[in-house]
């Protein structure tokens, strides 16, 4: 069994009961394929706990996706913490179901223009930071690009001592050097809240031009209709 902890879980969820254990401490909510060899080394040997320690909530653009592809979800044991997106708009005192959340560290070559281009299309977003994809890197991107950005900065989140949260300009942000960002916050400040939303996550429908025949029952009636359909879609786009 591998136990994931993700910090601020409680002081009793790195301790679950029997022998000693060995801890992976994942910097960047990234686990290398080195680690992955290492835990799974242990894991075949036995005898030993695998503890990994991972910041807030590993199952939010964590590390459980990684840890579950190689060993599969039933080898884990997953105890998340405050995640860092929940909690920086907590210590703003907002909702965010309605924000967008970007990964700074998918997509080498293309996470910064990705960021950027979901900033300017929505008032709310968190991006979780990547290398390139930081606050000096967004503010020179969004600092010609759009009227009215705030980023709000959160360094050493969670940390009761050394947590800084800072609200700037992307003009400002551009100019500084930045150590420690766990997340990067742009808002739209002068758009209105919006109602909560009913539906969160990609609305993405299955590929294609129509539903399978099964979808609509059987017989030619229902086959003619699902065809219908999708061509005068077809038509509408062309």
């Amino acid at each position: 069994m591998i136990t994931v902890i993700g910090s601020g879980a409680g002081a009793d969820a790195g301790s679950p009961a029997g022998g000693t254990a060995w801890v992976v401490d994942v910097r960047g909510d990234v686990l290398t394929q080195g680690d992955l060899d290492l835990i799974g080394k242990h894991v075949s040997e036995g005898g030993t706990r695998v503890v990994v320690r991972a910041l807030g909530d590993p199952g939010f653009f964590g590390v459980v996706r990684a840890l579950a592809a190689r060993f599969g979800a039933e080898a884990l044991d997953v105890r998340p913490g405050p995640g860092a997106v929940g909690l920086a708009f907590a210590r703003l005192r907002q909702s965010w179901d309605d924000a967008v959340v970007v990964d700074g560290t998918a997509g080498a070559g293309v996470a910064l223009d990705r960021a950027v281009n979901v900033c300017r299309a929505h008032p709310k977003v968190a991006v979780l930071p990547g290398p390139g994809v930081g606050p000096a890197e967004l503010g020179a991107e969004l600092v010609h690009r759009v009227e009215s950005r705030t980023l709000v900065v959160f360094s050493a989140l969670g940390d009761p001592f050394r947590e800084r949260v800072e609200r700037v300009a992307p003009h400002e942000a551009m100019c500084r050097v930045w150590e420690g960002v766990n997340l990067v916050l742009c808002l739209d400040e002068t758009r209105a809240e919006r109602p909560a939303p009913a539906v969160t996550g990609p609305l993405t429908g299955p590929g294609g031009w129509a539903l399978p025949d099964a979808e609509f029952g059987a017989g030619s009636g229902a086959a003619l209709a699902r065809s219908s359909g999708a061509a005068s879609g077809a038509g509408v786009r062309g």
